[in-house]
């Protein structure tokens, strides 16, 4: 067991050393739909569940597991709340903040598969905007942090610097060793993953140091014939290119929807400062915003580490669904991806000298896929030419050319004079027509397969490529019909390599975002807001901002203030919050984490009682401009549709750091017309000289190739060389090979060749990689026969396996607080009349839907764990079976007989449910005490405001017993736990009668002195 004196800080459990993995798992979200952000958040649900039995199984069984980790989840909202002009005026959350809330709860609810799972977050006002947290399940935090765009940068480029710097520099401080084992979890706002993917990657994070990033295998998701495509294109990609990649040197793009970065990789010199960069010069807008995640490995790169790729790790994000979206998202990946490359090829002596994972090989590598990918468009226009001179044998060349050559001119035109939507709609048009060619060139391709057999290299080379495709299909079974699209992938050439480059280039000086520019209407939520008056400038007047639920009825000026219809509301809903977060705060810390004394306590509260209440008062208020913005700023918390939860206050020094933060990186940017304006030409003078260079490019490309044809036909095959093959049908040239047409064919082929040997080593190494995370049956039970004489000892996968059961929950389990299943129910609160027994049962149904907490998988762990040891105890394989029934597998349970053959093994088990069930024990009723605070805050508000600050000050009193009787400075027996009851005896009548529950379980293991203390009431096992 940890030593519990040993002191950390807050956020350093007691599991946790200099080596556990921490992971900040931080995504990026704007206007994801309700399906995307449930996508993700139930991804967080499950790692929460997984890190919730790996503390378990250490805490609970004495299994130590070497996969342990620990991790918070953080969003990061760009543009959270509403324009103040377009709500007059007034600071609220938008409607897709709105939105994550209730997908927050929906996907607790798919997770844990109960009703009620977690509960409102708890609201804190920050200088960038604000912030939510929950409480999972698991004890782990969710936070969502709402950026206001008048305060600080939008854009995922600064959410990531965002959160470097919170992350890296302000909570590590720099701790070296630390940092090495802190790892971001980059993550967009609709992937999903399991956690067993997320291991994947920190497997190889802890397997070289030096590796400074891992992505893992993309799957995009989605309907329609956009995202077959899609699923091919990423297919191959994963399978040939970063596969050749990972094995040659180093994987150039770790994508931002689902990559893992090592902190101290991050913290080094010319990575995190330089990311911070602002674009000066047109190439930088570019390099810099349209494709940061490419960026930010460029420059890891350069720094000396290197980026993997991790085919076992696999996560799932929405792809666009649209023609019109798909080609403004590749818009911004086009080009960004060959500046960054360029950069890297450019600085080729610095990056091989620094990155010993990089040669000159690589490089050179590198610049062939370079050069194939400019010159890819005029092969394109080559192929259909061809395709046009094999179906319509009567066009001459020349005129075959002029007919490409029209919707190719028409595609440039467009992209220097009209709007994008209607190059877009052009290209739709245009890519339609082509698809139908190609048609005509396969058609083409299968007859001279046919007539001329082995002796077309077109069918030599078809054939090669079709089974590259195929045998690298067979060995990704699992992605096996992403082969199937290959029909697609085909008919998409033109528009996607030819096309498409044409409009990504034309369009070089458009940095926008390109993807969810244009906000789609959330779904609206049911809130409790009303219309504004219909007079508002006549209660303006008076100092009434028009509002129908203002607090004062009316007003004269800013200096007199009379009539006030519920006048200390106000201040009531401040301490209401407050008292409800510090009782919440205070539960959930650790014993050895509270140091301060009792007057320290009270005294703070009291300073933080009284600055809340002197800013919310209007009768204390002052005019002055900076405190109204400052009021203004937190009125974004009192909407009711962010259900209502605790409000917390942010520290000084995480202030002073967001403010010193904000100030020197993040400060909104403010840029003058002529500014804009100079930077837009510049813009585009850029894109005039990368479209000059690149169309005079393909089009000496296209010449030579195309003269030397004509050429070569003219003189009867004079360039060419005669295969050892006759071919007695079909056009001139069947049968011969052609250096000129051959050449670029022969660089493809040479580059597929590469990529299909390095995908073969790659799944070598992939398939090492699952191995040696699986543990095999065969090899415990060959261990097992060798030492018959020892006691078996329970495997770290059993263990979780039979964690996981006993932290399992139903619905019938949650009955938590005055449930039917007590023997305080009906038949105990006899009445003389069978209308009581009605009512009683009436209120016993309506308390506990009103008053149902958040489950908690460590008190169902708790609970069930002592109800494990004590059928242990008795060797009641019955009992056992019947409380894992449905919860864990076959050779888990079969693992519960190695328990009970050690008996060293089941009293260690014994020893740590006792000690964990104290805590719980001293931990629930203080919890229990805050729910019934927040259950009766509205009416103690609205009917007697006294006695809910009276119950305020009385909660603050018992958390700071509740304190000191965990960190041993009294006990149970002495005179302060009857102090503590007496004080809540007042109101025990209406708190849920859990709030003293003890099963028998827990009697059973706790000292004399603590039975005492629990009331006769008995309650049934869970």
């Amino acid at each position: 067991m940890p030593d519990e004196n040993d002191e950390q800080n807050n956020s350093w459990s007691k599991l946790r050393e200099d080596d556990t993995p921490l992971i900040y798992m931080c995504a990026t979200m704007w206007h994801e739909s309700e399906v995307e952000m449930v996508q993700i958040l139930k991804s967080i649900f499950r790692q929460d569940y997984d890190q919730c039995a790996r503390k378990h199984v250490q805490l609970g069984l004495g299994i130590e597991d070497p996969d342990y980790y620990e991790f918070e989840a953080h969003i990061f909202f760009d543009d959270a709340f509403e324009s103040q002009k377009d709500i007059n005026g007034t600071y609220k959350v938008n409607s897709y903040v709105k939105q994550l809330i209730s997908s927050v709860e929906t996907a607790a609810r798919s997770v844990t598969g109960i009703s009620k799972a977690i509960d409102s977050p708890v609201r804190t006002n920050t200088p960038y905007g604000g912030r939510l947290e929950w409480r999972l399940p698991g004890e782990n935090k969710l936070i969502a942090h709402l950026k206001d765009k008048t305060k600080i940068r939008h854009r995922k480029r600064w959410s990531q610097v965002m959160y470097m710097y919170y992350f890296l520099a302000h909570k590590l401080a720099k701790k070296r060793k630390v940092a090495e084992n802190t790892f971001l979890l980059a993550l967009d706002g609709d992937v999903d993953f399991q956690p067993k993917a997320v291991q994947m990657l920190v497997d190889r994070m802890r397997k070289n140091p030096n590796v400074g990033a891992a992505c893992g295998r993309i799957h995009p998701i989605g309907t329609g014939p956009m995202v077959w495509y899609q699923q091919f294109e990423y297919a191959v990609s994963h399978w040939l290119q970063k596969a050749a990649e990972n094995i040659m040197g180093c994987v150039l793009c770790s994508p931002g929807c689902f990559s893992l970065f090592r902190g101290s990789a991050l913290m080094d010199d010319n990575v995190m400062a330089k990311y911070t960069t602002l674009p000066t010069e047109p190439r930088h807008y570019v390099q810099y915003d349209q494709g940061e995640d490419r960026w930010l490995c460029t420059l890891l790169l350069q720094q000396g580490y290197k980026v993997e790729y991790v085919a076992a790790s696999d996560a799932l994000t929405y792809a666009p669904e649209g023609f019109y979206e798909f080609y403004n998202q590749r818009r911004r990946w086009s080009p960004s991806t060959m500046a960054n490359i360029i950069d890297l090829l450019m600085d080729w002596r610095n990056v091989t000298r620094k990155n010993e994972d990089i040669t000159k090989i690589y490089i050179l590598y590198q610049m062939f896929l370079m050069i194939c990918s400019i010159l890819t468009p005029g092969t394109i226009f080559l192929m259909i030419l061809g395709a046009i001179s094999m179906a319509f044998p009567t066009i001459p060349p020349f005129a075959g050319m002029l007919v490409n050559l029209i919707p190719v001119s028409g595609m440039i035109i467009l992209c220097f004079v009209a709007k994008p939507n209607i190059q877009l709609a052009y290209a739709a048009v245009v890519s339609i027509f082509y698809s139908l060619l190609m048609m005509v060139v396969l058609v083409g391709i299968l007859l001279e397969a046919v007539t001329a057999g082995l002796c077309s290299v077109t069918t030599l080379f078809l054939l090669f490529v079709v089974g590259v495709f195929f045998i690298s299909a067979v060995l990704h079974p699992q992605e096996f019909y992403c082969v199937l699209h290959g029909f697609l992938y085909f008919l998409s050439i033109p528009s996607m390599s030819m096309l498409l480059m044409i409009y990504s280039l034309g369009n070089l000086h458009v940095i926008s975002w390109g993807t969810r520019d244009t906000k789609k209407t959330a779904p609206q939520l049911e809130t409790n807001d009303r219309m504004p008056s219909r007079s508002p400038s006549f209660l303006k007047s008076f100092g009434s901002n028009g509002d129908e639920e203002s607090e004062y009825l009316f007003t004269c000026g800013k200096f007199i203030r009379c009539c006030p219809i519920r006048p200390i509301r106000m201040i009531l809903e401040r301490l209401d919050n407050l008292g409800a977060q510090r009782i919440k705060t205070t539960v959930e810390s650790e014993p050895s984490e509270i140091k301060l004394d009792e007057n320290a306590y009270i005294s703070t509260l009291n300073v933080e009682i009284d600055d809340t209440a002197e800013k919310s008062n209007p009768l204390f208020k002052e005019d002055n401009e900076f405190e109204h913005e400052q009021m203004s700023s937190q009125s974004w918390m009192d909407d009711s549709d962010l259900k209502q939860g605790s409000v917390a206050v942010l520290d000084n020094d995480e202030t002073l750091f967001w403010e010193e933060f904000i100030s020197k990186y993040l400060k909104p940017l403010y840029t003058d017309k002529e500014h804009e304006e100079q930077m837009r030409q510049d813009l585009k003078e850029l894109r005039n000289k990368v479209c000059l260079a690149f169309l005079l490019m393909n089009a000496l490309f296209v010449t030579i190739v195309y003269v030397l044809t004509e050429v070569n036909a003219s003189f009867n095959h004079a360039l060419s060389i005669k295969l050892p093959c006759t071919v007695s049908e079909g056009p001139p040239g069947r049968g011969y090979l052609e250096p000129i047409s051959i050449a670029f064919t022969a660089i493809f082929g040479i580059m597929l060749f590469l990529q299909f040997i390095c995908m073969l080593m790659h799944r070598m190494s992939t398939l090492v990689h699952i191995v040696a995370s699986v543990k095999l049956d065969w090899k415990r039970k060959l261990v097992a026969a060798n030492n018959k004489d020892q006691p078996d000892n329970v495997e770290v996968e059993d263990g979780l396996e039979l964690v996981k059961g006993l932290q399992a929950v139903k619905e019938d389990d949650t009955i938590s607080i005055a449930s039917t299943d007590t023997t305080y129910s009906v038949e105990s609160y006899v009445r003389p009349k069978q209308k009581s027994k009605i009512m009683w049962k009436k209120y016993q149904k309506r308390l506990k839907k009103q008053t149902q907490q958040q489950h908690d998988y460590c008190l169902q762990f708790t609970n069930n764990l002592n109800k494990f040891t004590e059928a242990l105890e008795k060797n009641d394989n019955k009992s056992v079976k019947k409380l894992l029934e449905n919860k864990v597998k076959g050779k888990t349970i079969a693992a519960v007989s190695t328990i009970l053959k050690n008996d060293t093994k089941m009293n260690e088990i014994k020893i740590r449910a006792t000690a964990l069930n104290k805590k719980e024990v001293v931990k629930r009723p203080w919890q229990d005490f805050g729910a019934k605070l927040g259950l009766n805050k509205e009416d103690e508000n609205d009917k007697n405001p006294g006695k809910f600050f009276k119950d305020v000050t009385k909660a603050a009193l018992a958390q700071e017993r509740r304190k000191r009787l965990e960190e041993g400075e009294i006990s149970l027996g002495e005179t302060n736990v009857n102090k503590i009851k007496r004080e809540t005896s007042e109101s025990r009548r209406d708190i849920p009668l859990d709030i003293m529950k003890r099963g028998a379980d827990e009697k059973n293991s706790i000292p004399n002195v603590q039975k005492e203390q629990i009331t006769s009431v008995k309650t049934t096992e869970f």
